[in-house]
């Protein structure tokens, strides 16, 4: 990096190095300043110059850092050793085919993106999505989950700990954190959480392959201890809970939609699913006093969510017959 200048070489202001691989120029001059991944030029504007090799170096360390490596373990390393570390992770990603990953996503964009684009994201199996913490928590714990996936404008302590709060409650080994800005120090905190951060603007494809490199293969656990028959008999619950069809903000919309009749059925089911939602998220949360207490709450919470399922069936099907957009 501290060679003599070969002006016959090409060389990038750092505007067209971060359109190259990908990082902000915010990132470009962390990395170089705080951990000397690179070591830019001058030019004789005094303005930053980079070589392609540091274009390459970065566009590697970007590679590495996204598939969970910490910027400050690999920045020193040599070109031909990031080269090396990503073709032996490239080889461990391909022989690795898990033939379903089951993923929980919260977010405001994201859950939309990953629905549209369902059938190209094999071997990912999204089971849950929502743009709700409160709803998403009620929900997820009744899921067997593989992987978390958040979307959080800022990476700092309180995203971190939102989301490993949500591994716990899932029972999820693993998360990826798709942030908009966030420190250096914050990114390497979240391999300590089994954490893989993804910065955004990120595309469908890198959100899957963030997802199959946090997949860890499920390891035998101690099950919990089995209901009494009375209690399995009386407050039987099997398999997850009815997904939902609407975001609080198409609730909302449709609540005050107005129709091309006097008719406000669109509000009155709209307030319908909004308040048995609640009641979902007051029965996942309600405290138990013990086993048939837990298993009373857990009955609750499955019933509730197939009447909620039930009118948002209803509720899709006037929307669409008033010809009402969301």
């Amino acid at each position: 990096m501290g060679a003599d200048v070969n002006h016959e070489q090409p060389f990038y202001g750092i505007g067209a190095v971060a359109r190259l691989t990908g990082l902000t120029d915010h990132t470009i001059r962390v990395w170089e300043r705080r951990y000397a991944a690179v070591v830019a030029e001058r030019a004789a504007n005094g303005r930053r110059i980079y070589k392609p090799a540091d274009v390459e170096k970065l566009i590697l360390l970007k590679r590495l850092t996204d598939r969970g490596d910490a910027i400050s373990q690999i920045a020193g390393s040599t070109i031909d050793e990031l080269r090396e570390r990503a073709q032996s992770m490239s080889e461990m990603s391909s022989t690795q085919h898990p033939d379903r990953v089951a993923t929980a996503v919260l977010g405001d964009f994201l859950p939309g993106a990953l629905r549209h684009y369902q059938r190209d994201l094999a071997p990912l199996d999204v089971v849950l999505t929502d743009d709700s913490s409160e709803r998403f928590l009620a929900d997820v714990q009744r899921y067997d989950i593989d992987v978390v996936v958040m979307e959080s404008p800022v990476l700092d302590d309180a995203s971190l700990d939102q989301l490993t709060d949500c591994m716990k409650r899932a029972g999820a080994p693993r998360g990826v954190v798709l942030y908009g800005f966030g420190r250096a120090r914050d990114v390497d905190r979240c391999r300590d959480f089994d954490v893989i951060a993804l910065r955004s603007p990120a595309n469908v494809d890198d959100v899957r392959g963030a997802i199959l490199r946090a997949y860890t293969p499920p390891t035998a656990v101690a099950k919990p201890k089995a209901q009494s028959k009375q209690v399995a008999a009386q407050w039987r619950f099997d398999g997850p809970v009815a997904p939902r069809r609407f975001s609080r903000q198409q609730l909302a919309t449709l609540s005050q939609a107005s129709t091309s009749i006097d008719c406000e059925c669109p509000h009155h089911l709209a307030e319908l699913v909004s308040d048995l939602s609640a009641f979902e998220i007051y029965s996942a949360n309600c405290a138990s006093r013990d086993e048939d207490d837990a298993a009373l709450h857990a009955y609750l919470h499955r019933t509730t969510a197939e009447a909620r399922a039930l009118i948002e069936v209803a509720l899709e099907k006037v929307a669409d017959a008033e010809g009402i957009s969301v």
